[in-house]
């Protein structure tokens, strides 16, 4: 009869063993269901974070060469304004511009650069400046992914402000009208981000600013309006690194 016990022994333990063995298995898994909400949540930050950049990557190619072509304006450049043509004929070529802003944008975007190429052969500085800041706030405001970087989108409005002043103050006639206007709508970007900003010195720094152009707008001070606006694209500079 030993045999027989034994082999029932063994058998029970066998048993017992694999009973063991299936409750931590479950164990485990049941543990990892338990995480798994917090790897999705995980994995939604992570995605996010990479639409976001993505965003910004792209914005930054689409308007890099409109705010480079309305420096070269300012700076009356025409050589570097022809070869900052070709490289904006080459970002239209690739299709990225049509394919990055909302429906309707697309086309008005084709006709004014071919219209910036006619200011640029005519040698119309003012012109080609004050388009070319249209063309990039036009960008900005259609710009097809623009839920994924809010904060940059008023940023460069900020900017736009900044370069379109210096575009209306290098023309032979200023319209201050038209400069004060330019000034209230890039305010209310202003407040978007001033909400969502903690240095307060930016933030005195921009509220000032905005003091200081509205009071040489009204004064029609010219030469301190190129200072301001100069001041304004220094100013976007700071405050962009914070939303980084």
């Amino acid at each position: 009869m030993k045999p027989l016990r034994y082999g029932t022994l063994l058998i029970t333990l066998i048993f017992l063993s694999s009973s063991l063995l299936a409750k931590q298995v479950q164990d485990t898994d049941e543990g990892w269901h338990s995480h798994r909400p917090m790897l999705e949540l995980q994995e939604k930050i992570e995605e996010k974070q990479e639409s976001k950049k993505n965003a910004l990557k792209t914005l930054d190619k689409l308007l890099s060469p409109f705010e480079d072509m309305t420096e070269y304006a300012l700076a009356n450049n025409l050589s570097e304004m022809k070869k900052g043509y070709k490289d904006i004929e080459t970002l239209e070529d690739s299709g990225l511009l049509a394919q990055s802003v909302n429906n309707g944008a697309s086309k008005k975007i084709s006709q004014d650069i071919e219209s910036l190429e006619s200011y640029i052969n005519k040698e119309n500085y003012s012109k080609a400046a004050l388009l070319s800041i249209k063309l990039f706030k036009t960008i900005v405001n259609n710009y097809a992914y623009s839920e994924y970087v809010v904060n940059q989108i008023h940023i460069e409005n900020l900017d736009g402000m900044g370069f379109e002043i210096l575009s209306l103050l290098s023309k032979d006639s200023i319209d201050y009208i038209q400069i004060q206007s330019i000034i209230n709508e890039a305010k209310k970007e202003w407040m978007f981000l001033r909400d969502n900003m903690k240095d307060e010195n930016s933030i005195d720094s921009f509220d000032l600013l905005f003091k200081a152009l509205f009071h040489a707008t009204l004064k029609h001070d010219d030469k301190m309006l190129k200072i301001l606006a100069s001041m304004d694209l220094a100013l976007v500079d700071v405050i962009e690194k914070q939303f980084q």
